[in-house]
């Protein structure tokens, strides 16, 4: 019988026994985790904190850890786009899950063991579909991601919707791309899919506050201006019109409703590292307003209450099982 190789340590930067972009240590984060992408919506989420015991920014990375209705709980403002999800993502992880002295994950039980970790995104958002009112919040069931930065993480579909998202947006991108384009073949949309617990918390709580929200897939762009099919004078955008393309693909019974900056990613390696992730984003704008955004503010806190309902109710059922 051949011996199993020995754990090869992950390679997370320390210093001082911080981790090198959040520069927090195990003890300053909870596994229950709020992630915004403007760092003032994070001390917008805080305010609804029964308490506050940490706070700490380092480098665009803001976070406050304390507890809500007994539920330890941080926020953190991320910033914008993928890259910076990815950084924030597996550095929570690492934080909660590793011996960050050998990189070695941490026992499953005892005083040292690894403990799990939710993350859940409050969001804006732009609608994908002219029939969707702007104001709806959107609870991300799947993600399609535009953006490169979870193609460097291998690992299975999640289900047949994931695959057939990712064929119908292919076609949708390639049918709008111009012919003789430079960039015709570089795209490669990937899908990824929320954790249905957590969609399923987010929905009972919306429903119960009486808010106007669909469930579908999001669409994570990695830019605002062309990523996204806004035009700039000068500036060919090489997909023609890809937001409203991408809002009328339906796969798998799931339509497509908003589009956004970071989901994939999050749903992506949160799946690999085994992290639960969801995403609730307002509509403030829709393809033909791409100038126009409606006033976000009541709308953000509308999804942050959600959210923090969703949050307790998911945590405190997988604490009962």
């Amino acid at each position: 019988m051949t011996p199993l190789a020995p754990a090869r340590p992950s390679e997370i930067v320390v210093v001082d026994g911080r981790v090198y972009h959040l520069g927090l240590l195990p003890s300053e984060l909870a596994g229950n985790l709020f992630i915004v992408g403007d760092p003032a919506r994070a001390h917008s989420v805080a305010s609804r904190f029964d308490r506050v015991d940490h706070e700490l920014k380092h480098r665009e990375f803001v976070t406050l850890t304390g507890s809500l209705r007994g539920l330890p709980v941080s926020v953190m403002g991320t910033g914008i786009g993928p890259d910076n999800v990815e950084i924030a993502l597996v550095e929570a992880w690492a934080l909660l899950t590793l011996d960050l002295a050998t990189g070695l994950r941490r026992p499953a039980s005892g005083p040292e063991a690894a403990r799990p970790l939710t993350v859940l995104r409050i969001g804006t958002s732009g609608g994908t579909r002219e029939d969707l009112a702007v104001g709806t919040l959107v609870i991300s069931s799947y993600a399609i991601g535009l953006d490169s930065t979870g193609l460097y993480y291998d690992g299975p579909a999640a289900d047949e919707t994931v695959t057939a998202l990712e064929r119908a947006a292919r076609r949708a991108i390639e049918n709008g791309v111009r012919p003789g384009s430079r960039f015709a073949s570089a795209f490669a949309p990937y899908a990824s899919r929320a954790t249905p617990a957590l969609v399923a918390a987010l929905e009972r709580q919306a429903a119960a506050s009486g808010a106007r929200f669909v469930t579908g897939a999001t669409v994570t762009a990695p830019g605002f201006f062309g990523p996204s099919g806004r035009y700039l004078d000068g500036v060919t955008n090489t997909v023609h019109d890809v937001k409203a393309r991408l809002g009328r693909i339906e796969a798998g019974g799931v339509q497509i409703f908003n589009m956004e900056m970071e989901s994939s990613l999050l749903f992506h390696l949160g799946a690999l590292l085994g992290i639960r992730t969801g995403t609730i984003c307002p509509t403030i704008s829709n393809p033909a307003g791409h100038g126009a955004v409606r006033d976000p503010a009541p709308l953000v806190a509308q999804a942050i209450d959600i959210a923090l309902a969703a949050m307790h109710d998911v945590s405190a059922g997988a604490a009962s099982t």
